[in-house]
């Protein structure tokens, strides 16, 4: 796969009419998201009596950073939303299936109506996408909790980084700000960050997380500038620290060697060495003096192969 096709440099995954060009059997990972949070929202009204009860477990609530047996609440806020609000949930599922997935209104070959354009999943690639979107709830909710005393739940903080990595990435793409006013993308993205410095100096609608909304943007903008633009990936450094783990705590082979023992050999077996054996064993000298002086992670790969190859002839030769 060349340069140009990994999936950080696709910025136009789309046929010649402006549609998305589908991948068989690809799965939307917005659309799990979107789904996961209707369920959990939709079980929080129909399984239990009191309607807030499973949407406040998972919600920040007033000490949570200074207890760390509750911040897994820093990933679990993300996907409760208000019980008696639709609004709230809708929203912020709209935003995330706007910019996300990038299903907008829009014209195409069959006229006014629901058209797939730029998205930051595919911008971004599904599992970086995830990566990018939980981490900036996590984030978000980390901020929040930092600098208020007060709960948080919601997508929203999330959604926001979405939306801004979206005006990051295509700033001159037009889109109705409020669904009324044309403005280019890179406008939509100050005044959402304009509104929300707005609400958290404490001009404006109470009962929202501006902080979030705001530690969202932030977060977008860092890796926009110290990830995407220098083509590097979330789950590169993250598969690198698992590959590492795994190389630190992997067990460690043991090398069993059995060196010859001439007084037991047959003595019809015995004669003169060959050329070739005195190199190999020569060659096996060096090995076990390395051996001793390093240990085996200080032994290469190579060395270490010689050393399984001669236990291997000496076993046999027991035999």
């Amino acid at each position: 796969m060349g340069f140009q096709d990994r999936d950080y440099n696709r910025s136009e995954p789309y046929d010649d009419n402006g549609y998305y060009r589908s991948r068989r059997g690809s799965v939307s990972i917005t659309m799990r998201l979107v789904f996961i949070n209707f369920v959990l929202w939709l079980a929080n009204g129909f399984l239990f009596a009191d309607s807030h009860f499973l949407m406040a477990v998972m919600a920040i609530v007033p000490g949570t950073l200074k207890d760390p047996e509750l911040w897994w609440k820093f990933l679990t806020y993300g996907f409760a939303h208000s019980p008696t609000d639709f609004w709230h949930i809708g929203g912020n599922m709209l935003g995330l299936v706007m910019f996300g997935y990038g299903m907008m209104l829009g014209i195409g070959q069959g006229g006014f109506g629901l058209v797939r354009g730029e998205n930051i999943e595919d911008r971004l690639g599904r599992t970086e996408y995830l990566a990018f979107y939980l981490l900036t709830i996590v984030f978000s909710g980390i901020v929040y909790a930092a600098l208020t005393d007060a709960g948080c739940l919601g997508a929203s903080g999330g959604v926001t980084g979405i939306v801004i990595l979206y005006a990051l990435f295509y700033p001159t793409k037009t889109l109705l700000f409020w669904g009324i006013l044309p403005l280019p993308m890179w406008a939509i993205g100050i005044l959402i960050v304009f509104m929300d410095a707005q609400g958290a100096s404490g001009i404006g609608t109470g009962g929202i997380a501006y902080v979030a909304h705001l530690a969202g943007a932030g977060f977008a903008l860092f890796y926009y500038y110290f990830f995407a633009q220098h083509h590097r990936k979330i789950t590169n450094g993250l598969t690198g620290w698992g590959k590492f783990f795994r190389k630190k705590f992997k067990p460690k082979p043991k090398l069993h060697l059995y060196p010859e023992d001439n007084s037991t050999q047959n003595p019809t077996k015995q004669g003169k060495k060959s050329e070739k054996e005195e190199e190999f064993e020569k060659r096996l000298d060096e090995i076990l003096g390395r051996y001793g002086r390093v240990g085996e992670a200080g032994l290469t790969k190579e060395e270490r192969d010689f050393l399984q190859r001669a236990s291997k002839k000496y076993r046999d030769k027991e035999k």
